[in-house]
C-alpha cells in the first residue's frame, strides 16, 4: 500500500514539473491532478484508520472528491493542437503532457475505489460492480456540475444551495448524452481496472 501510494505522488510530481519545466500555459492540469490525487490520498487514509468517526469523515472526503478524477477527461476540449503534434515538437510535448495527466486522474480513481473495496471487503462481483456503477452516475452528475456549472467539490458544504439548484438542472434530455456517456467510460474503465472484479 505504502508503495502505491510513494508511486502516485511520484507521478504526481513529475508531470507537474515538466509542465512547470516546459512552460506549459495550462497550468490547470496541475490543480486538477492535485484534485484527483486528493481522493486517492483520502482513499488511503480511509484504509488506514479503524476509528468510526475518522472512517465516516474520510468516506465523505473521497466521496466529494472522487469526480475530480475522472473531471479530467473534459480536458481534452482544450486539445487544440492535437492536428500539428507530429510536425511542431511543442506541440507534441503539449500532447504527451495532457494525456499524461489525463491518465493519472483516471487512475487515481480507479484506485481509490479499490481501496474502499478493500477497506470494507467487498469481493462479490455484483455489489461491487452496483457500487461502481451507482457511483459513476453520481459522478458524472458532478462532472456536469462542474464543467457546465463551473462548481467544485468544496461548494456542496460552502454552497450548498447552489448545488441543489444547479443538480435540480440536470433532470433534462440536454444533459442526458453527457451524464450517460461519462457513466459509460466510467463503467469501462473501473470494470477493466478494479482488481479481481473480473476473472
Amino acid at each position: 500500500m505504502k508503495h502505491k501510494l510513494l508511486i502516485s505522488h511520484l507521478f504526481f510530481f513529475i508531470i507537474s514539473l515538466a509542465i512547470v519545466y516546459f512552460k506549459i500555459e495550462e497550468k490547470y492540469l496541475i490543480w486538477n491532478m492535485i484534485l484527483a490525487l486528493l481522493a486517492l490520498d483520502f482513499s488511503f487514509c480511509l484504509n488506514r484508520f479503524k476509528n468510526l468517526f475518522l472512517i465516516l469523515i474520510f468516506g465523505l472526503l473521497w466521496f466529494f472528491f472522487y469526480p475530480n478524477t475522472f473531471y479530467m477527461l473534459t480536458d481534452v476540449v482544450h486539445m487544440d493542437f492535437v492536428t500539428s503534434i507530429f510536425s511542431d515538437s511543442r506541440s507534441l510535448i503539449l500532447y504527451f503532457l495532457f494525456l499524461a495527466s489525463i491518465l493519472f486522474g483516471l487512475l487515481c480513481g480507479a484506485e481509490s475505489i479499490n481501496q474502499v473495496f478493500k477497506r470494507f471487503a467487498i469481493k462479490d462481483f455484483y455489489v461491487k460492480s452496483a457500487f461502481m456503477l451507482l457511483l459513476s452516475l453520481v459522478s458524472s452528475l458532478a462532472i456536469h456540475l462542474g464543467r457546465y456549472a463551473r462548481l467544485n467539490s468544496w461548494d456542496i458544504v460552502l454552497r450548498p444551495m447552489l448545488v441543489i439548484d444547479e443538480l435540480t438542472k440536470l433532470f433534462s434530455p440536454d444533459a442526458l448524452p453527457f451524464i450517460l456517456g461519462f457513466t459509460f467510460l466510467q463503467m469501462m474503465v473501473l470494470l477493466f481496472l478494479n482488481q479481481d472484479n473480473i476473472k
